[in-house]
């Protein structure tokens, strides 16, 4: 129960409400905590001990929660693993783009986060009767819905939403930058610069709406939260979302149109979709446009009926938001960002390891000198080097090995199983039929004790 010293003290925070349909500036709403001063008051006088606590340990539930938020990103542990892939090599075009992506995206997020510290605006709301006309105003303090409080709407529908819709700007421009990749050269490539163009600008247009609907505008003169003109402000927003979505597929078909006209007609193998899913980068752009599609006529006919029921029957109540799915089909085209890199580096180790593997055979074929006398492993075409000699305790005479198409190996001497182990002048000649020349490169020494190869220029 609050004393009269109480009351007399909270009445300095009364400049903060703006009552009675008072002028007041955009600052003025921006930073006011309600229409109702009296609500104010009521609410106070209703916390017990227990309440007061709760509300602070709220508060640092809040800021604790809005630093964790990064962590709890969508997309936060796919982005730390390309990172790892990549070894943190932010000079990648990829790489500056998945960056923007999390940040923007994240800071949006904390934004939003930042919002539930806000819990509270204490304003007027009608009272009925059964006939639906207004008798009274009661008391209402419950802001938990962003749009009920100015500086709440502020940062997470105004802030949060410019940083959400610029991180998934930069991150549309991960198909243009594989396309380009491949199809620099092609025309048609700026068909892909156009489509990604009018997706950039419809995201650009729903963060413009937000800013046109001022935080002055949640209210009315009589301090009454404004649902009419934030139902048809949400009917706005729907509709720019439908055209996202369509402008989205269109940009995924011109990419799928390019790729199709120049690499495809490249790359013909016999191999089923998902065969091609996995090792072609360009196929898994598909999913999403397909997804979208799917999709389109479930969120099309949503908008078409509430703009029906709200004009029509003026039902402001109709709750047909599919927000969840919207999300889920904004969010799969960033979710093949990940899943592109992360088969691309799988193809490429694969590719590497196949190569190493096919190199590995023809070696072993024709780089393994092995006779009943003598077995010589392991030459190094490239830069001339010898390991792994091992000698049996036979003689040997002549012999000729085939090496490559270009390079002949000739292993010429005589090993002599004495006491004291010696070999004599053990020739590794090497001669190439280009040149027709015959170039001794060392020999195969163990007199007096040093065993050693003697290498000739």
């Amino acid at each position: 129960m609050l004393s009269q010293v109480e009351i007399n003290k909270l009445q300095l925070e009364r400049k903060y409400f703006i009552e009675n349909g008072a002028q007041a500036s955009y600052m003025e709403w921006l930073f006011s905590k309600g229409t109702n001063f009296t609500c104010y008051l009521r609410y106070l006088d209703s916390l017990g001990e227990e309440d007061k606590l709760e509300n602070k340990i709220d508060v640092i539930r809040g800021i604790i929660y809005s630093i964790h938020r990064p962590l709890q990103f969508t997309f936060f542990y796919w982005t730390l693993l390309i990172f790892i892939l990549h070894k943190f090599n932010f000079k990648k075009p990829v790489m500056k783009i998945i960056l923007a992506h999390f940040i923007l995206r994240t800071a949006g997020d904390v934004l939003d986060k930042i919002g539930d510290l806000l819990p509270r605006y204490y304003a007027n709301t009608p009272v009925f009767d059964s006939n639906g006309l207004e008798i009274s105003m009661d008391c209402i303090y419950d802001s938990s819905a962003k749009e009920r409080h100015p500086l709440k709407w502020f940062i997470t529908r105004q802030l949060a939403i410019l940083f959400w819709f610029t991180g998934e700007i930069a991150g549309d421009w991960y198909p243009l930058l594989r396309t380009r990749a491949v199809a620099r050269d092609q025309k048609s490539i700026w068909l892909v610069y156009f489509t990604c163009g009018i997706f950039n600008l419809s995201k650009i247009a729903i963060i413009i709406l937000h800013f046109t609907f001022s935080p002055t505008k949640l209210y009315n003169e009589k301090g009454v939260y404004n649902k009419e003109q934030m139902n048809y402000f949400y009917f706005k927003y729907w509709v720019i979302h439908l055209i996202i979505i369509y402008s989205s597929v269109i940009y995924d078909i011109s990419v799928f149109y390019v790729l199709k006209k120049y690499v495809f007609k490249i790359i013909k193998t016999e191999s089923g979709f998902l065969k091609k899913f996995k090792t072609i980068s360009e196929y898994r752009i598909i999913v999403s446009a397909i997804i979208s599609i799917l999709f389109l006529p479930l969120i099309s006919i949503t908008i078409i009926f509430k703009f029906y029921y709200l004009n029509k029957y003026h039902y402001h109540d109709l709750n047909f938001s599919f927000d969840e799915i919207r999300q889920s089909i904004a969010n799969v085209q960033y979710f093949m960002i990940f899943i592109d890199q992360i088969l691309l580096i799988s193809s490429k180790k694969e590719n590497s390891s196949k190569e190493e593997s096919i190199h590995s055979k023809i070696y072993d074929k024709k780089s393994n000198l092995s006779y009943p006398n003598f077995h010589y492993h392991n030459l190094n075409n490239n830069s001339g080097t010898f390991s792994n000699v091992t000698l049996n305790n036979k003689s040997f005479q002549n012999s000729i090995f085939e090496y490559s198409n270009d390079v002949n190996i000739n292993l010429s001497g005589r090993y002599n199983n004495s006491n004291n182990n010696s070999i004599n002048s053990n020739n590794l000649n090497f001669g190439t039929k280009k040149f027709n020349k015959n170039n001794t490169l060392g020999n195969y020494d163990t007199n007096n004790d040093n065993t050693k190869w003697n290498y000739l220029k």
